[in-house]
């Protein structure tokens, strides 16, 4: 699925009519919320595969069902930490780096909990 939603992110931002505003300067809403679900599915992925690897391989636990579904939930909830954070820092909220401390303290909070 990473590669699949990769290619296509690729592809789309390659050309030159996926663009976010219109001609009469409009949002073009299929195309911001096609680049919003295509990363947000990337990422989910990505974090999913990182998650996965680390249980695996540095905590040596044992490959089962509940492994994958305990690195999808992590992985899940970092990027919609990362998303929450960057749409924040869009509507001039919060700043960027301040919301990646904040995000990184409540992951590393959320492992000693």
């Amino acid at each position: 699925m990473l590669v699949f939603s990769v290619a296509i992110l690729l592809y789309l931002l390659h050309i030159k009519t996926f663009l976010p505003l219109n001609d009469r300067g409009g949002y073009e809403w299929v195309n911001i919320l096609t680049l919003v679900s295509l990363s947000f599915l990337s990422l989910s992925t990505l974090f999913s595969i990182i998650f996965y690897f680390i249980l695996s391989v540095f905590f040596k636990k044992e490959l089962s069902r509940q492994l994958e579904i305990l690195s999808l939930r992590q992985g899940i909830g970092v990027t919609i930490g990362i998303f929450l954070v960057v749409l924040l820092h869009f509507f001039h909220v919060l700043d960027i780096y301040w919301g990646l401390g904040v995000l990184l303290i409540v992951i590393i909070g959320s492992f000693i909990i």
